[in-house]
Formats: structure tokens, sequence, C-alpha cells
């Protein structure tokens, strides 16, 4: 399973089998004897809501087994979908939802959806399409985007951006609504401006300006400043008015948009940036302060992972450092040596506070992902650096990680059910720090396409961390017992290998 199909309405589970009772013309105390329950004050209990999950669970296990109402299956799945709604509450069953649908989001291709242009209003000016194919023709570009938060509108930005071959220097700003009931999804639909450097989102918080400007910034509005080969500027504005559907409003004079500009970014002042980047670069250097980065981001945190398999955290450095290929090294020239003690010393710092903290240490992984490492040694994103680690340091990497698991009340690992197909990409809550997510499958190149950001947003966090832990741990993962032969299996096929 991935992302929930949601069914309307979205109710608890006592209204749900309320009303289809009432389209079956049944009554709870018929219902009570064809399941031969001995009071009618059992059913009265769970269409009122009351009682706890255990009992609808054990109910609603009765119902489907006896099926005295010959319920459909798209009946059976709604009745399924109310059981999770009255378990975690309608707001965050939603959230969850927005969740799962952002974990698939986060490994989908690039190719960007065809979004709709309705030039009814006015054929002489040109909408979304139009106006992006305009602005790939410029010299400088600024797009301004208020709400528009569709995965479709931001793969055809990058898209069409990428397509440029630099001959068009773009920023994109956006300001996004981070309100509880709005944040996942928005998050979710910006994937694929997310990693970009030239895109930049600023968080409209709930309560921080009016009521009318907060309602102005939570409009669908895209405004593309384009400066063309002779240096003119050209403004127009679209406003997004059905999902893929923009009609344009027009062009602005010079006044007018420096107004509007003035305007725009004076408020921006008053508005957190959504996001935060770890710095790289291609040098040796510029890895180990990657490293040093990555250290002060985990330091006595508690951590909440998704990711296909282990990371290089999990690998002590005497283990890791051996595998580190000489060509990374020489890049320090004579410095060589002063950067692999460095390097020791961090990591090491790093392995110390990943199995030592005392606070939450949790990571879901993929069983095939897993497997895959125990059989070839390596990575998912395996750090292109490194050589594949032999069978005998998977062994010995394997074999701590289920000690730690066994010994280590604050560490654990999980794996997902094979009905739910875990994502490609890597997202972890470093809790009071943000959410870490990174771009999959990069071999954290940093000289190339390797990215990542962390969501700083607060209400995103706490979201998060409500998904991973009522929903995921709860739902997705296989049984500790099942875990732990899992780790053996995979000890077994790595030393298997040798």
């Amino acid at each position: 399973m991935r992302a929930r199909q949601i069914i309307r309405p979205v109710e608890e589970f006592g209204p749900c089998l309320k009303r289809l009772l009432e389209s079956r013309k049944v009554s709870a105390s018929e219902l009570a004897r064809k399941m031969a329950y001995k009071s009618r004050n059992s059913i009265f209990r769970i269409l009122d809501e009351v009682g706890g999950d255990g009992t609808r669970q054990s109910f609603f296990r009765k119902l489907t087994e006896e099926d005295p109402l010959f319920l459909s299956e798209q009946e059976k799945a709604a009745l399924e979908q109310a059981l999770e709604v009255s378990r975690v509450g309608r707001h965050a069953f939603l959230s969850n939802c927005a969740m799962h649908e952002m974990l698939m989001n986060a490994e989908m291709g690039d190719q960007a959806h065809n979004v709709r242009v309705d030039n009814a209003v006015s054929k002489e000016d040109p909408a979304f399409h139009q106006a992006l194919e305009e602005m790939a023709r410029g010299r400088k570009a600024y797009i301004a985007i208020t709400g528009c938060c569709d995965r479709a509108i931001f793969e055809a930005i990058r898209e069409r951006v990428y397509k440029t071959d630099d001959a068009c220097e773009v920023k994109v700003v956006h300001l996004v609504y981070t309100g509880a009931e709005e944040i996942v999804g928005n998050i979710s639909a910006i994937q694929p401006l997310l990693y970009c450097d030239f895109y930049t989102a600023y968080c409209v918080e709930p309560g921080v300006f009016s009521r009318e400007r907060e309602g102005l910034y939570r409009q669908n509005y895209i405004h593309i400043q384009t400066q063309n080969e002779q240096g003119e500027w050209c403004w127009q504005s679209l406003a997004l008015v059905d999902k893929g559907v923009f009609v344009p409003l027009g062009r602005m004079r010079a006044t007018e948009n420096e107004r509007f500009i003035h305007y725009f970014e004076a408020d921006m002042r008053r508005m957190p940036l959504l996001k935060a980047e770890l710095p790289g670069g291609g040098c040796a250097e510029n890895y180990l302060s990657y490293t040093e980065n990555c250290r002060k981001l985990e330091m006595n945190r508690a951590v909440y992972t998704i990711k296909p398999d282990i990371s290089m955290i999990c690998i002590h450095p005497d283990i890791l450092l051996p595998c580190v290929k000489e060509e990374f090294w020489r890049m320090a020239g004579e410095d060589a040596e002063k950067l692999k003690e460095a390097f020791y010393r961090t990591h090491l710092c790093r392995w110390e506070n990943f199995f030592g903290t005392r606070r939450t240490n949790h990571m879901i992984l993929s069983r095939e992902a897993m497997e895959n490492f125990a059989r070839s040694g390596r990575q998912s994103d395996h750090f292109f650096a490194i050589r594949a680690y032999t069978p005998q340091e998977r062994v010995s990497v394997l074999e701590q990680l289920k000690r730690q698991m066994l010994e280590n009340p604050s560490f654990c690992i999980d794996f997902f059910k094979e009905a739910y197909r875990p994502p490609m990409t890597e997202i972890g809550l470093y809790d009071g720090a943000g959410t870490l997510m990174t771009k999959p499958q990069t071999h954290y190149n940093l000289a190339g396409d390797h990215a990542e950001a962390v969501i700083t947003q607060k209400e995103f966090c706490e979201r998060y961390k409500e998904f991973y832990v009522s929903d995921l741990l709860q739902r997705h993962v296989i049984p500790r017992a099942e875990t732990l032969a899992m780790m053996d299996r995979l000890i077994e096929i790595a030393r298997e290998a040798s």
C-alpha cells in the first residue's frame, strides 16, 4: 500500500455505520440480533463512538466475517477507513494520508503533467505555459507565487527552467501557507522544486498578518517578471481558478510592478524560510564540513528516520575509513593525513552519539534494500568515493546493529511490511531542529546533484512525528520478533556472500 485512497465522506466509525444502517433501514436492535449480541447497548455504544479502538476493531471483524448487512467492497473499505479516523481523529487521518502521498511523490519522476490553459477571459494575454515559454526566451525571470500548491505546476516550472540551458537566470519566490490543515499537502506539492537552488519558500504563518492580508497570500496567483534581450521588463499575472486552469490577469506597468514588489518583499521579511540547506561542495575539505554539519544536526536529538537501508552513521569509522578510495584522499594533497584524522574524530563522534544518546533513535528500513546491502555491500545511496563493504565488514555492521537492538532501549530498527512499498528517499526528523529530506540516490556527490533540505516549519515537523509514531509504527511495520529474525537472515546472507 502507498498513498491511501480517501473515501468521502471522511467520518468516524459510529456515524459511518449509522449511515449504512439507515440506508438499509436496519435498526441497531435488529443488527444486535443478527450478530447474536446479548445487549443492543453494545451496538448503541459503537454508534455513539463510546469505547476503545479494540472494541471497534473486534466489532468490525465480526461484522465483515458474518456479513449480516451484505456489505459491498466499497462499504467495507469505508468502514475500514472510518476505523482509522476514530483511532487517530479526522485531522490526524487527513494529515497522515497527505504524508503517505508525500512519500510517494518524493520518488516520482520529473515528467510534468499537463496544465490546461484557459484563455477565454482574454485571448490576447498568454497564460501559464505561454508565460513559461516567454520567460525561457528572456535574460532573467522572477517568479512570485502565492499558494498554487499543486505538484503539476511545480513540475512544469522545473521542466521549463531546466530546458532553458541556463540561458535565462530564474529566481522563484513562493509564499506557502503553513496552517495545520494544509502544511503537509503543500510541502508534498512543492517537491519538484524543493531541492532547486533557484527556489526559495517562505512561511505564511497563521495569525502573523491581518485576516485580510493572510487571505491575500493564501490566494492562488503566479506573477512572472521577465527581462527580454533588449533589457526591457515585462510583468504578467495569472490566477489559478480551478485545478490546472489558469486565467491571465493582464500585464502591469513598471510603476505598478515596482509598487507590488516593494509590498511583497516588505512582508516577506516577516516570514521565516520554509527550509534550510546543509552546505556542501566538491572538494575533500567540504565533505568534512558536511560531516560536521550533520554531527551538529544530530547531537543529542531524538531522530525518526525513513530510509531504504542503513546510512554511514551506522558504520564504525574503523570499518568506514579503510573503505574510502585513495583518490578521494588525494584531493586533499599534503593535508590528506590530517583530513583522515579529522574525519575519524568527527565520524566517531557521530557514531557514539547515534548509539549512545538516551533519546529515541528510530529507523524504518526496506527489507529488499537491506537484503541487497547484505549481498552486495552497497547501499541505495552508496557514497561514490567508498568501495563496496566486504562480507566480513557487512557481518560486523549487521551484528552490531542487532546487538544494539537487543541491548539499547533508545535504539530501534523496524522494517516495512510487504504490503507497503517503502519510499526510496530518506526523510528524518531531528526533534527540535527540523525534518531533513534528502534527494534520493545521488550517492552523496556534493559536486553533482546531491541536495538536502531541512524543513524547519514547526507544524510540519509535528505532523511528521505524529504520522511516524501513530501510523507507520502502528500499521505498516512487521512485529519485533519478525524484525529480529530478519536481522538474522541479513547476517546469514552476508556470511554466505563470502
